[in-house]
């Protein structure tokens, strides 16, 4: 088994953000987990309309998130 070297650099997970959206149509909540910041998104549902950005879920205290 290799040991790492002193000094070398171990590149950081990916931070994922949890944003939550709304379906004027279906009338939906969807959370989407990503890594990336998304600007628009299908709905799941009803897959006819863009849904509308609600905000960030990180900046509700009382909701957490766990990998399972």
């Amino acid at each position: 088994m290799l040991k790492p070297e002193i000094g070398s650099q171990y590149s950081a997970p990916p931070q994922l953000r949890t944003t939550l959206w709304h379906c004027g149509r279906c009338d939906a909540f969807i959370s989407i987990r990503s890594t990336q910041l998304m600007e628009e998104a299908p709905c799941p549902v009803c897959g006819e309309v863009v849904l509308e950005f609600c905000g960030r879920l990180s900046n509700i205290p009382w909701i957490q998130f766990a990998d399972a």
